[in-house]
């Protein structure tokens, strides 16, 4: 049986060969281990249609061949640096289109590749990682339960008189007790006034008895993000808090429940949106539905006004209406759901 990575390097090489290109060099670290199963930083990997390269700091390279065995490792020298080793593995092998991922590079190391004859590119790689199969969705499962578990946890330790910035560091301790190896982003705790920030940076705010909480959270296990968000009352929700958050659950299960394969990103968006806007809240949900998740916490696709790609089985997106009233407060409800070819699968379930 082939080796996952090997399989998706496979893929990758008839990619290469369907564009037209020799080669592809692959710079994010993120899509080298998507690609070879081997994550570090330094190292280049060269993707010809026949034959891959990895290009490393001799450090490296006895580790990276205990760990990759279907791609030839090939250490720097005394006069060769990395990009050295890619140029002459190019030339060697008589490559005349070579192609990179522009939005990988800075200015400078995207100026370089240009001037050696390098073709700017899209992420190849991503049309890959658009749908999860095997191990990536066995790996995005636990992510996903160890942070749903952890709300579970936390929920039962959040105190009045705690500032957010101590409920963050608690949440991401739990999770990491659990396995995971750190948040999968900063993780945002908004309390009062502060839940109605949808990107609210946490700080040091004392939690107060009567007002909401909103946690937005998750954390990387097995190299996959997972994505919640729980919003909570301290006390006896006030009725219009009550109100606000069953529009918000409203419209979140709509929107779960439109998630399948076969329908435009649109759609879904257009359903929780649409909630709502007939509740009369329209205008207090600024931001898209939701967004891809895997190997980084934001992928494609999107679940907006105007993304016209569609849903396909293997996705993994999430689905986050909110309501967000500016100087009160806010409500988000956010699970993490693999797409199905009926209906969907939620993840962040414990």
């Amino acid at each position: 049986m082939m080796n996952t990575h090997a399989a998706r390097l496979s893929q990758f090489q008839k990619l290469i060969a369907d564009k037209g290109l020799d080669a592809f060099l692959v710079t994010r670290p993120l899509d080298q281990y998507f690609l070879t199963g081997y994550h570090m930083n330094d190292y280049l990997l060269l993707v010809g249609r026949k034959k891959a390269w990895a290009m490393l700091p001799e450090m490296l390279c006895a580790q990276f061949r205990d760990i990759v065995s279907f791609c030839k490792a090939e250490a720097t020298s005394v006069g060769n640096d990395v990009p050295t080793l890619v140029l002459k593995r190019v030339e060697a092998e008589g490559f005349s289109r070579v192609a990179f991922d522009m939005s990988a590079e800075t200015y400078i190391s995207g100026t370089m590749w240009k001037k050696h004859k390098f073709v700017p590119s899209e992420n190849l790689s991503l049309r890959l990682r658009l749908t999860k199969q095997g191990t990536e969705i066995e790996s995005l499962r636990k992510s996903c339960r160890v942070a749903a578990k952890a709300f579970e946890v936390i929920r039962k330790k959040v105190r009045p008189g705690q500032t957010e910035r101590q409920v963050m560091l608690t949440l991401e301790r739990i999770m990491q007790d659990m396995g995971a190896s750190g948040p999968s982003f900063n993780t945002i705790i908004g309390s009062g006034p502060n839940s109605a920030l949808p990107h609210h940076i946490t700080g040091d705010r004392k939690l107060r008895a009567g007002e909401p909480l909103l946690l937005d959270f998750g954390c990387v296990y097995d190299h996959y993000c997972s994505d919640i968000t729980r919003t909570i009352f301290l006390g006896k929700p006030t009725p219009e808090f009550r109100r606000v958050y069953s529009i918000v659950e409203a419209s979140h299960d709509a929107g779960v429940k439109a998630v399948r394969s076969g329908i435009p990103c649109k759609a879904v968006d257009d359903v929780c949106r649409g909630l709502i806007t007939d509740a009369g809240y329209g205008k207090t949900f600024m931001h898209g539905t939701g967004h891809g998740v895997g190997l980084e916490i934001h992928e494609p696709p999107r679940l907006n006004t105007k993304d016209p790609s569609m849903l396909m089985a293997g996705m993994a997106v999430t689905v986050e209406p909110g309501i967000y009233l500016h100087g009160k407060f806010g409500v988000r409800i956010e699970d993490t759901v693999l797409v199905k070819e009926k209906g969907c699968e939620i993840l962040t379930r414990p």
